[in-house]
């Protein structure tokens, strides 16, 4: 654990940086709620609208592949991005909504720009090119740990033992899913597997962020141009690393391109925030183990890839794994989304 961690976890809750950020944010959610209301979903709405996500994330993987083909990885992901957060604004302006967060909002843009676009897309898109494509997503989707842990932290979920035991049998087939991968690389890379579990590492990182945020109806343009922000350092590093090559623009590339980031990015990045503020960051993630056997599915399906003994074991464990985090956690008291020190106060009333 670094230093800077240590001495966040040391601090009392009214002084840790950002519980006292977000104290004027929480205050302005309580005079003005979500419009769209911001009440809980039921297990079964979640896991629809959850699907929806994994869908959208999972076809990028053999899209990305294709892509890359014909495109810089950083110049990629970057025209992605911007493309994607640009949708957005425009939805936004098509509604006649505010097209700028509030103040307390915008000043968490850059942030969050870096974490869960620059560092996210920008590693997701270079791994590859280190470790192979397979390796590198199944490393990529290891966010749910991350943010189980980062959740009882920071937002007070509890680690039930139904979502520890869903999270050993997801992380589980993770591994087998790796495995055969791994062999073929033989585990030496050292330098793509650190960008792989950047990627998730910083994705995680950023939707604990905006959880506690609680943007409301700021939502949408909060997500918005944090894209368009990250997406344009990923541009600038793209010309200071990627000056020599080029994009071959095609009809392939372009269609590539937009499903990338219509569905890919816009609408995946805003229903699973939209998620986030209604739902248990925890249970929410563990749906995620379901993208990289979504990927290897697509894969099968768009350049004949074959499932291997190993890899159906670890299909299994996974599904295994949702299977029981959906139903398990019917049982299990809900969890507060108040701040860990408000939780504290109640407890001793």
């Amino acid at each position: 654990m670094t230093p800077l961690a240590i001495t966040l976890m040391a601090r009392p809750d009214n002084c840790h940086p950002m519980n006292r950020a977000m104290r004027s944010g929480d205050s302005r959610q309580a005079r003005a709620p979500d419009p769209v209301g911001a009440g809980t979903l039921s297990h079964g709405k979640q896991a629809w609208l959850m699907l929806v996500v994994i869908v959208s994330m999972a076809i990028c993987y053999p899209l990305i592949k294709v892509g890359l083909a014909l495109a810089p990885p950083l110049h990629f992901a970057a025209l992605r991005t911007i493309l994607g957060g640009l949708t957005l604004v425009l939805v936004l302006a098509i509604r006649r909504k505010r097209l700028w967060p509030r103040a307390s909002l915008a000043r968490w843009i850059l942030p969050l720009g870096v974490l869960a676009t620059t560092l996210t897309f920008g590693t997701m898109f270079a791994g590859p090119a280190y470790i192979g494509a397979g390796l590198a997503a199944v490393l990529g989707n290891t966010q749910p740990l991350i943010i189980i842990v980062l959740a009882a932290l920071f937002l007070g979920e509890r680690i039930s033992l139904s979502k520890a035991a869903a999270l050993l049998f997801g992380l589980a087939g993770v591994s087998l899913l790796a495995l055969p991968a791994w062999r073929q690389t033989g585990g030496s890379d050292l330098f793509g597997i650190v960008l792989a579990l950047g990627s998730a590492f910083s994705a995680a990182v950023a939707s604990v962020i905006m959880k506690r945020l609680r943007p409301g109806e700021d939502l949408m343009s909060l997500i918005a141009w944090q894209l368009v922000v990250g997406g344009s350092l990923l541009f600038a590093v793209s010309l200071s690393f990627e000056v020599s090559q080029g994009i071959v623009w095609t009809g392939t590339f372009v269609g590539i391109l937009l499903i990338l980031a219509l569905a890919g990015t816009a609408l995946s990045t805003w229903l699973w925030f939209w998620l986030l503020q209604r739902a248990e960051a925890g249970r929410l993630s563990l749906y995620v183990f379901l993208v990289p056997v979504l990927g290897l599915f697509a894969a099968m399906a768009s350049f004949g890839e074959r499932l291997g003994a190993l890899q159906a074991g670890g299909v299994a464990l996974i599904l295994l794994a949702v299977v029981w985090s959906m139903f398990k956690v019917r049982t299990e008291p809900a969890a507060s989304f108040l701040p860990p020190a408000t939780q504290a106060v109640r407890r001793m009333q």
